[in-house]
């Protein structure tokens, strides 16, 4: 009887965690992981390349409010490593998923580029983020879209510098020099590094089924231990979410095709050949 009461027990505690993994996963990443570098809003950085000292402190999840200064804090200034580089970065990006109402139907599960763009320019522009203004935006967004290319589906690096720039007003250029130093230099300069990925080659455990084919995120800062913090879109625990160097440059693939809108017959296998590029998006000086 003792055993039988035993075996139930381990089965009760096994489905217990099966059917609760994600929420396991998520207490075990917290627990392993070191706390993050504090998180520097866009109003904070020193807009030029050498100089990254802060002095106001904000809340990015405040929508359409300014970052507000703190008098009462000191910021500390970063370590620096070889080529004045901090060894350690993270900009305060809000976040929004790309699916802020858990309604994964159209335009939501095609709108991780889309949502990249809005989190980056809410960044720039420093305001938050909310479920209904991130809905809003991904619409208006998507409407132009079809304005303008006669679709908004899997649009490739060169097409969301060109939304970065003439629908958000931002500055933004193509790198195709991949690599965690350039990356690193990037955001170490208080800019947005938004990366396109064959979505399957993520090691992502939130994300549902095999995860998306096409996919795009941002890369808001790195940490000691080798790994980029990103905001990703394709999952409502994407905040912050960590990805090692070798995880992410590995999938940095652009979509194969030479420009966005159909997904026919395009294989995981073409996915992964798609050209190494990021898009490094900053705002316009002066504005």
């Amino acid at each position: 009887m003792k055993k039988i009461i035993s075996i139930l027990a381990v089965i009760i505690v096994v489905c217990a965690v099966f059917f609760n993994r994600v929420r396991v996963l998520t207490i075990y990443d917290e627990w392993r992981e070191p706390a993050l570098p504090e998180a520097v809003a866009w109003e904070e950085t020193v807009p030029n390349d050498d100089a990254m000292s802060s002095d106001i402190q904000g809340d990015p999840s405040t929508p359409g409010v300014p970052f507000a200064q703190n008098d009462d804090t000191t910021p500390q200034p970063p370590t620096f490593q070889g080529g004045g580089v901090p060894l350690e970065y993270n900009l305060a990006v809000p976040f929004q998923s790309q699916a802020p109402r858990a309604n994964w139907d159209l335009p939501y599960q095609e709108a991780c580029e889309e949502a990249s763009l809005i989190m980056a320019h809410a960044f720039f522009n420093g305001t938050g983020l909310t479920a209904d203004s991130m809905e809003t935006s991904i619409n208006k967004l998507v409407d132009w879209e079809m304005e303008t290319f006669g679709y908004y589906k899997d649009t490739t690096s060169k097409e969301v510098e060109l939304m970065a720039k003439e629908y958000f007003g931002l500055s933004a250029e193509l790198d195709y020099e991949v690599s965690a130093d350039n990356i690193k230099k990037y955001i170490s300069q208080n800019k947005l590094v938004l990366v396109p990925a064959a979505g399957r080659m993520l090691p992502n455990p939130y994300f549902s089924g095999d995860g998306p084919l096409y996919h795009m995120l941002i890369i808001r800062g790195y940490t000691l231990n080798g790994k980029f913090i990103t905001n990703d879109p394709g999952t409502k625990r994407g905040e912050a979410f960590l990805y090692s160097y070798d995880d992410l440059l590995n999938a940095i693939h652009d979509w194969p095709r030479a420009h966005g809108g159909y997904k026919d017959n395009v294989s995981e296998q073409e996915m992964a050949s798609g050209e190494l590029v990021m898009i490094v998006v900053d705002k316009q000086r002066g504005l």
